[in-house]
């Protein structure tokens, strides 16, 4: 069947504010372990594994380095003990990040952070914590009403009905973005047949765009889908063919050098604000209004990004262009802040999650997660540490076996870094610095099996601005 579509021009004023709502920053997710650019002083905050999300840009540029922003340690404690392991540490929690999307703070002055923004586990999370489980085929975060319950953006089934599949069927999302008054846009890890508003059954492959539009969403008053009109919703925006024709058009190579000629996989995706609407017209007589966007595939090894305006171009992000034009050499990783993998071959991943946020990072990670002493006590570890303000104290607290308590402060208190805090956090443990560093934490006595959490504030921001957690069992 035919598939036309139509550039065209909304008023400047519809993407400066969309813009404005994004921001500049890329949160990001790759798919393998990758380094900071920076080396991040040599902490444990420089390795980025593909259960953990970055954030990158604020320059200045050359040289800006994706830099840790929710470590795994974060999401454990904000899950707890969510597969009845005994332990907060999990190593292998959601399997990969396969797909990110942030929610739409309001005011815009509300910077993203670990508890506003979605993602799409490749693994499910467990559930001996949430009541309701967060699969691969789910888009959602953890939140605090109470402590380690999953809230959703989207479900699977939801999906699923927007297809005209089983509601049971089983699904894996591989890249999700959305905007009220657009609609909701996203990708499939693997083929399927499935219905679309053409009517019949349509062959929709997992290097496809397909949409749901906005007129078929109900929306929750913090911007989360919560029903769908009844019947079959979605169309497919882009097929893999012309994802594939996108890729080819902007003319770029991936960590070996070679030029690229496919999509395979489309792996993310993100509204691109400086692009336009689009009229699609799926079939005759359906028309589909869609952004520009931002995306990855699975062949952009390397680290890179391209647009979909004209027709398939490389993104400019923070500090210019996203890949290498063919002829240009491999692209190595560094144009988003990663480490290639040797000075002839860039950096293993391709982009797996992708969102445009305005964000800060202020982190902790422990050296060592789980000291596993068993109650015969032992040394302690060391948590490094990265603020971006001047002066900053750690507290402490010991928590339960299950999930530790935390109460949102934002946006009275901490609206810039993470919103939440973790009490009762009375004891303050050390001082540190801003920029990259490290402190040690106290031995383990022997016949104490507990968990130990620590948090950090700054001052400056919005006047105390919070850490992400973390938790060291032992």
């Amino acid at each position: 069947m035919p598939r036309f579509r139509t550039r065209i021009f909304l008023p400047f004023a519809t993407f400066a504010a969309a813009a404005t709502a994004q921001g500049t920053d890329l949160l990001l997710t790759f798919r393998y372990p990758e380094l900071t650019l920076s080396g991040s002083s040599g902490t444990v905050l420089q390795t980025l594994q593909p259960n953990e999300v970055a954030l990158f840009g604020g320059g200045p540029c050359p040289g800006v380095s994706a830099e840790k922003f929710a470590p795994r340690t974060c999401f454990h404690t904000m899950a707890g003990d969510e597969n009845t392991g005994g332990v907060y540490w999990n190593p292998t929690l959601f399997g990969e990040i396969d797909a990110l999307c942030a929610a739409l703070l309001t005011p815009a002055a509300f910077n993203a952070n670990a508890r506003s923004m979605f993602w799409s586990p490749s693994q499910p999370m467990g559930t001996n914590i949430s009541l309701l489980p967060l699969r691969p085929g789910d888009v959602g975060r953890i939140h605090n009403a109470p402590d380690g319950q999953v809230e959703y953006f989207i479900t699977q089934e939801q999906i699923n009905q927007s297809l005209g599949l089983p509601l049971t069927n089983v699904l894996d999302i591989d890249a999700i973005a959305y905007r009220i008054g657009t609609g909701v846009f996203f990708s499939l890890d693997a083929d399927v047949l499935a219905n679309t508003q053409c009517g019949g059954p349509t062959f929709i492959q997992d290097g496809a765009l397909v949409g749901i539009p906005d007129w078929a969403i109900t929306w929750t008053t913090d911007g989360r889908v919560q029903f769908l009109a009844p019947g079959v919703t979605a169309s497919v925006v882009y097929t893999e063919a012309m994802m594939d024709a996108m890729v080819v058009a902007a003319n770029i190579t991936d960590r070996f050098g070679v030029c690229i000629t496919s999509a395979v996989d489309l792996e993310s995706i993100e509204i691109d604000p400086a692009g336009s609407a689009t009229a699609s017209f799926p079939c005759p007589g359906t028309v589909f209004f869609a952004p520009d966007f931002l995306f990855a595939t699975e062949t952009m090894t390397g680290a890179s990004l391209l647009t979909t305006v004209g027709g398939g171009s490389v993104y400019n992000g923070p500090c210019g262009g996203t890949a290498r034009t063919c002829g240009g050499g491999p692209t190595f990783g560094p144009q988003l802040g990663i480490q290639p993998a040797s000075s002839t071959q860039g950096a293993a991943s391709w982009v797996n999650g992708l969102a445009l946020v305005a964000a800060c990072r202020h982190v902790l990670e422990p050296q060592v997660h789980n000291l596993n002493y068993g109650g015969a006590g032992g040394p302690g570890t060391s948590i490094d540490a990265y603020s971006p303000f001047a002066f900053n104290v750690c507290w402490v607290e010991l928590v339960p076996p299950t999930v530790p308590t935390s109460v949102t402060v934002a946006p009275f208190f901490s609206q810039w870094c993470f919103p939440d805090y973790y009490f009762p956090s009375l004891f303050v443990w050390t001082f540190y610095p801003a920029g990259f560093s490290t402190f040690p934490t106290m031995a383990i006595p022997p016949s104490f099996t507990g968990k130990v959490l620590f948090q950090g504030m700054g001052f400056g921001g919005s006047g105390f601005e919070l850490s992400t957690p973390c938790v060291i069992d032992t």
